[in-house]
């Protein structure tokens, strides 16, 4: 197991990788209300900066493993502070959007800095289930405090919560440097074209339910709103969801790990998604946003470590499960664009047909994997 201090910096710079995500639905709803963005305008802007993420984590993962950490992390440190700073000073959409993609590129430096102190590690199952409990719990106490931060100062107010917290992580770069060995692990793209085609449908997988969950998750706080809910309303909920709900989901896949086998956590997850996604966007009322933010925490969580295990299943040498992380991304970058043109004035349903459509498809897909008799190895920690 890591050292405790080692352990620490990961966290931090995973907590700066999730930067995107974070409370990316309560930014969404403020670039409405406070910067006078439509809609539309704000789901783009949230897209660019999530392709920034996909688009970075792409470029970086040939040279992750050589990379001195040292620059890694203050490259991610500087990007990440650097675009919500210039953010506070901008509002027009044409400003948001190179703003906001460079936060993007900076979090990806931050994921890689973290995905290679983790893959040294001697357990890195166990490191990867600590440090995905950190950032479940940092994305729902910050969505709890969001509202508040909000209407204390704005979306600077945030944005600035958002550079403290990242500025913390230099704090860790004498552990960054200090505690366990470059990872040897080969990171070349070219391996990814060899990859058989069982694996990349379930890449395609990925790619569907992701972009499913971000069209969601970046209009969210906008659902709520459209349904009859204050924005600290809507932070209560999703964070609770997030904190309840999506830590309890992780924890229960670790628990139950295989028994069940790996069909019907596919079912039981994306089963729930099209259930939320049915509550979200047809229940107009503050009980269906609040039962429907829960399921979409539990559906996520619950079922993340069974699909990147149907990938690390299929390919033993880790190349699809690196595959599976850049698929996530873009899916989430792709969501909120599609989203975003399927707006119909202020009406959400087209957003939750689309989602529906991407679970569908995503779980015809994996139930067939699921039930193949290749060998399958155990399922990664949640």
């Amino acid at each position: 197991m890591s050292n405790p201090r080692s352990l620490i910096a990961m966290g931090a710079f995973s907590m700066a990788g999730n930067t995107p995500l974070v409370v990316q639905p309560m930014v969404v709803g403020a670039m409405v209300d406070l910067l006078g963005l439509t809609e539309r305008q704000a789901g783009i802007v949230a897209s660019v900066e999530l392709a920034g993420l996909t688009l970075g984590i792409l470029a970086m993962i040939p040279v992750m493993s050589s990379a001195p950490r040292t620059a890694l992390a203050l490259f991610a440190v500087a990007a990440i502070t650097g675009a919500n700073l210039l953010t506070c000073f901008v509002s027009s959409f044409t400003w948001l959007l190179p703003t906001r993609f460079l936060s993007g590129i900076g979090a990806a430096a931050a994921f890689c800095l973290y995905l290679n102190l983790a893959s040294s590690d001697e357990q890195p199952e166990h490191v990867f289930a600590i440090v995905n409990a950190i950032a479940i719990t940092y994305s729902g106490i910050l969505t709890l405090l969001a509202p508040y931060l909000l209407h204390a100062g704005g979306l600077p107010g945030l944005l600035l919560t958002l550079c403290l917290m990242t500025l913390l992580a230099l704090l860790t770069i004498p552990w960054v440097i200090r505690y366990g060995p470059q990872s040897s692990r080969p990171t070349s793209l070219s391996g990814f074209t060899s990859l058989p085609s069982r694996v990349m449908l379930l890449l395609a997988m990925m790619l569907l339910l992701y972009a499913g969950h971000g069209a969601i998750w970046a209009y969210q706080e906008r659902i709520g709103v459209a349904a009859g809910l204050e924005e600290h309303a809507v932070g209560k909920w999703l964070g609770l969801s997030m904190l309840i709900w999506g830590v309890g989901g992780s924890l229960l896949a670790r628990f139950m790990s295989m028994s069940i086998g790996r069909m019907w956590p596919q079912v039981i997850s994306l089963g729930a998604s099209c259930l939320a996604v049915l509550l979200l966007v047809y229940g107009s009322t503050p009980a269906a946003f609040a039962i429907s933010c829960g399921l979409i925490a539990f559906s996520w969580f619950y079922g993340l470590p069974y699909q990147m295990g149907l990938l690390a299943a299929r390919d033993p040498k880790g190349r699809a499960a690196l595959a599976g992380v850049m698929m996530s991304t873009g899916g989430m970058a792709l969501g909120p664009a599609i989203a975003a043109l399927l707006l119909v004035g202020r009406a959400h349903w087209p957003i939750g047909v689309f989602a529906g459509i991407c679970y569908l498809l995503a779980l015809a897909i994996a139930v067939p994997s699921a039930r193949s008799p290749a060998p399958l190895a155990a399922i990664p920690s949640a």
